[in-house]
């Protein structure tokens, strides 16, 4: 069991279940956040993909399970909704129209969510927090770029000590090209990607801003995520993750439907599910099954589906969360000894 404080309500969860999360409008920005322990030192601030809004980092399957571990940890989530949007939700590059509003707008919602969380009775900041930044895809290209732009922007009470881009090329490569390069100055970063992508976050891209990481002498390490197993009892698994029963024999039903489709051939995806009908066989499943909206089980069947493939989903290799809260915790002590000032919020 998890233990969760959130405000002032106390949660009790089982791990593998959806995240509670309390919903904000801050700066007209819609903010999700959930805060373990009684005090925050280390906030995980998250930037999902185009199509997927910031509770989205709450209820799907991959990011629960990535969360969950965060929180483990005692470390504090925030998710945002891109606020400035074309109604995909896709995060702005930074030669894109809305990109600095965007940026502007988020820095509030965190000021001000930060600026909330120091107030009595039971100030739950007391210290300066490190911020890891995560980005997903889009998020990923937006929130490369928010280091540079909030240092020295937030008051002394956060500093951007890591960040994690996951499949994404990030804003400093395009098409395998290296764009700029990043500074000393830049976070312990990691990289997540799939192999499989050769176009989007490739490996040649990864690899490219990683050999500029380490050339600028910035700690970074990359994690290549190979594509998973996908039978009628994995399947069951990663749905209840998200809260969702199936009944038994449907999915063995459908499973067989995405066999004939060719979509799967003895547990292994065999074709890009984007590029199968495989929407056809979803009646298969809605028989009988518990748990959220159709909407919401097809959208986790999706990354199911996407993240066995393993082109371009989010997904996580069990390491991750570890390296950043060591590289994390070690940017903090560095920047204490090179002078930077923690303001005392509350004693």
């Amino acid at each position: 069991m998890v233990h969760l404080a959130l405000g002032t309500m106390m949660f009790t969860i089982s791990t593998g279940q959806p995240i509670l999360m309390e919903q904000q409008d801050l700066s007209g920005v819609k903010t999700f956040v959930n805060i373990s322990g009684e005090s925050v030192k280390t906030m995980m601030v998250l930037f999902h993909g185009c199509n997927n809004q910031g509770h989205d980092w709450f209820q799907k399957p991959e990011e629960i399970v990535f969360l969950h571990k965060a929180i483990l940890r005692k470390i504090a989530v925030v998710a945002f909704t891109n606020p400035r949007h074309r109604g995909n939700f896709c995060w702005p590059s930074p030669d894109e129209e809305y990109f600095l509003e965007a940026t502007d707008l988020l820095h509030r919602a965190l000021l001000e969510l930060l600026d909330s969380l120091k107030k009595p009775p039971k100030p739950l900041v007391v210290f300066s927090v490190s911020l890891i930044l995560v980005g997903a895809s889009s998020g990923g290209i937006f929130a490369s770029r928010l280091p540079a732009i909030w240092r020295n922007k937030l008051l002394n009470l956060a500093q951007v000590t890591a960040f994690l881009s996951v499949v994404s090329p990030t804003s400093f490569v395009r098409k395998t090209q290296l764009l700029e390069q990043p500074g000393a100055d830049f976070p312990p970063t990691g990289l997540v990607y799939m192999p499989r992508d050769t176009t989007f976050a490739s490996e040649e891209a990864i690899e490219t801003f990683l050999g500029s990481l380490h050339q600028a002498g910035v700690a970074a390490k990359a994690w290549a995520l190979a594509p998973q197993q996908l039978t009628a009892e994995t399947l069951i698994a990663s749905l209840q993750i998200a809260g969702i029963f199936v009944e038994d024999k449907a999915v063995q039903k459908f499973i067989e439907a995405l066999t004939d489709l060719g979509l799967l051939m003895d547990g292994e995806v065999i074709e890009d599910p984007r590029r199968i009908p495989w929407r056809r066989a979803v009646a298969l499943l809605d028989a009988g099954v518990q748990g959220h909206s159709r909407q919401h089980r097809h959208r986790c069947l999706e990354e199911v589906l996407n993240r066995a493939w393993a082109q371009h989903e989010f997904g996580m290799d069990a390491e991750v969360i570890d390296w950043l809260l060591y590289q994390s915790n070690a940017q903090a002590w560095r920047s204490l000894e090179e002078g930077y000032h923690y303001t005392i919020i509350a004693s």
